[in-house]
């Protein structure tokens, strides 16, 4: 009961991220305040020196308020078009994200209720090691979209059987190998734990893409299972290859996002243009506000940089930073609905006893249908005796050639 609470209390966190919101106008965790308010004070500090010298020195270093009528139109498109890009880059991610999940949902449908078990009364094990697969799966396109080792902090919770005689090859030692590192350590793992992984399985490759080259070979040993009516239906088949290469897709896709940055030469502009014009403010408006010049120029100045920092901060959706994606919340949720799939047979006891009594009553009505064809036939040969005399041998009731009559009726209706 504890358990199914705790589960429910982590699910709600997932589901209702708005609930536990802070106040935007007091929110200081995800906000960008702290990385933008040195840099303003800094530009303050320098307005400051500005209003000095201009109230007790000779020098007079007030300018003209027209520069910034001319840059702010400058600025503002330039911000404009780094936030909007970045944004859509955000969202982006997150759109192939939900693809991923929706692909790795349905492949895990497909296999778990059209595949059939080898054993009516047990789940085939394979079943569960590809459910480990595509959490796997998840997990490892988290970790190499951060550029990490997918393989570090890992433990191994997979006993790999084959599918068949045909497919126990060498590469189920190296599958083996590959699947236990697939789900991470929290945290608090101790020191001696983490020896368990050795150095000489760690893999510096794609292992997204290896995990799917494993899904691919695992739907193409279903065609070939024995006996033949444990094999699933062809669409069935089909559908779980359009989902496999949905997850590639997304991989690619993913990649792009990371891979295509907005164009340097953009972005330091941009952040130029925008420490020139917030230099720049304190000398054309000392000679009107004096020092309330200072305060103002320190406002602007984390108004405009801290535009520039969200772009900055959601261009890469798949980091750690505080606004970008929760992709570790959303590899946790996956593995906790994959788990309660897990948890039910393929159809319930009450749809299992409603198929059979209707099996039985189509019976039963076969039987009736049967039953009285032979007496139509008995009555005809009651009626017409001369025929009967005539005929050499006497004519007998075949209960095949009945059926026969029977599926020919059938046909007509």
């Amino acid at each position: 009961m504890s358990k199914n609470k705790h589960a429910h209390d982590d699910l709600k966190d997932f589901y209702t991220p708005y609930v536990d919101r802070p106040s935007s106008l007091f929110a200081w965790r995800k906000s960008v305040l702290p990385k933008v308010i040195p840099q303003a004070l800094l530009i303050a500090a320098f307005s400051a020196l500005i209003v000095g010298l201009w109230k007790f020195t000779t020098f007079r270093l007030g300018i003209k308020s027209n520069f910034i009528s001319i840059t702010t139109f400058v600025v503002s498109l330039l911000l404009a078009y780094r936030t909007n890009t970045a944004y859509d880059r955000y969202w982006e991610g997150r759109r192939l994200w939900s693809t991923m999940i929706t692909a790795i949902r349905n492949l895990a449908r497909f296999i778990w209720v059209n595949v059939p078990n080898l054993n009516e009364n047990e789940i085939d094990p394979e079943k569960a090691v590809v459910f480990e697969l595509l959490a796997g799966y998840a997990i490892a396109t988290k970790h190499y979209l951060r550029e990490e080792d997918a393989s570090r902090n890992l433990k191994i919770r997979l006993d790999m059987k084959p599918l068949n005689d045909e497919c126990c090859t060498d590469d189920e030692s190296r599958l083996k190998k590959i699947l236990g590192k697939l789900l991470i350590y929290r945290s608090k793992t101790t020191p001696t734990r983490r020896q368990l992984i050795k150095p000489d399985l760690v893999i510096n490759h794609n292992l997204p893409l290896e995990i799917s080259l494993y899904l691919n070979y695992y739907i193409s040993q279903l065609k070939r299972r024995e006996p033949a009516e444990k094999r699933p239906d062809d669409p069935s088949i089909t559908q779980m290859y359009v989902n496999v290469n949905t997850l590639t897709d997304c991989l690619s896709s993913l990649e792009r996002v990371l891979r295509s940055p907005i164009p340097f030469a953009y972005a330091i502009h941009l952040l130029q243009t925008t420490w020139i014009f917030c230099l720049s403010l304190p000398f054309q408006l000392v000679q009107d506000l004096e020092w309330v010049t200072v305060p103002i120029t320190f406002f602007a100045s984390m108004i405009l940089l801290g535009v520039e920092e969200i772009a900055n901060e959601i261009e890469n959706p798949f980091g750690r930073d505080p606004n970008d994606l929760r992709l570790d919340e959303f590899c946790k949720l996956l593995e906790m609905e994959l788990d309660f799939v897990k948890e039910h047979n393929n159809i319930p006891n009450q749809w299992k006893s409603a198929d059979k009594e209707q099996e039985e009553l189509i019976e039963l009505k076969e039987q009736k249908e049967l039953n009285e064809l032979k007496e139509s036939h008995e009555l005809n040969e009651s009626k017409e005796p001369h025929e009967l005399n005539e005929s050499k041998e006497p004519h007998e009731l075949n209960e095949s050639n009945v059926k026969q009559e029977l599926s020919e009726v059938k046909t007509e209706k």
